[in-house]
């Protein structure tokens, strides 16, 4: 049930080198890795998507996230700490390995800025002809905002959460709104000045407890920036019941016990769903340029749902991402989900990443994967792995 973002066409369509990626992307996700899929022995070549958690270290505390908010795996004492930082020559040669595979390139964290090396490792991913995305708060980008451009960075999201009292209150740092306008302000006016699209700006809104009231203002407020374009959550969260049930299932066909979903579960009876629906319905009236997409894609009447059926999937089954994609975490282990970095499968500090992507661990998890019901696990019900894009 993955679907196409129609509203990525025009700033995709603006950057060649996006164009040519994404097209590329779409092959391998939707058709190649899909005939994959079939593979009994879980091998894959259709590796397209390869996945940076750069950092560990954030200047954020945002409330919801599952690594650094109140209940997250990073803050909490009862859960492995997923932290570290990877020297830049070892992300060189990674990149020098996956070069001829034409990737793309995701780098999140953490904030990707708090990476010392970040400018000059993202200009050498451009050298070497891959396409590169960027999910940052903005805390780097009014300084770097002259090289980005002039190196032709593709694609930066950045994080906005409602107007400014707002999305500091989300962001649990006062002066982050500040920052992250200020950032992408400088980027356009570059951008206007040298006559460049690239970098493609994208804003990314996650409801939340502290915003669901403040949608359509958030997105008014975005407008402001001429973004390319607005993605909005609907939010990534799950239950205590859900993430046992997962975690009997993991130890049964894999062999651990998971603990990244704990930092995942939060209280979603405290969202005003009929607040939320009601600016949705403003926000998909067509007024708002560019338009948002939301994420997941769900029917109006499917909201409410969304948030008092934690188990319901709507419709979407077969994960395939550990199929085109692969990702590293901070320290430089491979996992096969960024979201659930449970199920460690190798190093990129002491393997080639190509050997790990089709190892007997990563293969493992893709027949372990396949093999349950839906081909999803129970915590897939709320990630963005298979209900994103």
């Amino acid at each position: 049930m993955r679907r196409l973002p129609l509203q990525f066409i025009g700033p995709v369509c603006r950057n060649p080198d996006l164009l040519v990626s994404f097209s590329r992307g779409v092959y391998r996700e939707f058709i190649k890795s899909k005939m994959d899929y079939q593979n009994e022995d879980g091998s894959s070549s259709a590796l397209w998507l390869l996945s940076l958690r750069i950092t560990h270290r954030c200047n954020h505390r945002c409330a919801i996230c599952a690594q650094w908010g109140k209940s997250g795996y990073n803050a909490r004492d009862d859960t492995p700490k997923v932290t570290g930082e990877v020297p830049v020559e070892v992300y060189k040669k990674l990149i020098d390995e996956v070069a001829p595979k034409k990737v793309h390139v995701y780098i999140t964290g953490g904030e990707p800025f708090l990476y010392e090396s970040l400018v000059p490792l993202v200009n050498y991913m451009k050298q070497k002809g891959l396409t590169v995305q960027i999910v940052t708060n903005g805390v780097g980008l009014e300084k770097n905002a002259q090289t980005i451009v002039e190196n032709g960075w593709d694609m930066i999201c950045v994080s906005f959460d409602g107007p400014k009292e707002i999305h500091d209150k989300c962001r649990g740092t006062p002066g982050a709104f500040d920052t992250a306008v200020k950032g992408i302000s400088a980027i356009q006016k570059l951008k206007k000045e040298s006559k460049k699209s690239k970098p493609a700006i994208f804003v990314l809104t996650t409801i939340s407890q502290n915003n669901q009231y403040t949608l359509n203002d958030t997105v008014v407020e975005a407008e402001k920036l001429r973004p390319d374009g607005m993605v909005i959550y609907y939010s990534w969260f799950t239950q205590e019941w859900i993430g046992q049930k997962h975690t009997q299932i993991a130890n049964e066909k894999l062999g651990i016990t998971p603990f990244a979903w704990k930092g995942y579960v939060r209280d979603t009876k405290t969202y005003d769903v009929d607040a939320i629906v009601d600016q949705v319905k403003k926000i998909k009236s067509g007024k708002h340029r560019p338009g948002a997409l939301f994420v997941p894609d769900l029917k109006i009447e499917d909201v409410p749902k969304y948030y008092s059926e934690p188990e319901n999937f709507f419709g979407y089954k077969k994960c395939i991402s550990p199929w085109y994609q692969l990702d590293v975490m901070p320290n430089g282990d491979t996992v096969t989900c960024r979201d659930f970095p449970d199920f460690v499968t190798g190093n990129i500090m002491e393997s080639p990443v190509l050997e790990i992507y089709n190892n007997e661990k990563h293969r493992k998890f893709r027949r372990a994967l396949r093999s349950c019901d839906n081909g999803v696990f129970p915590i897939c019900s709320r990630c963005c792995g298979l209900m994103g894009y």
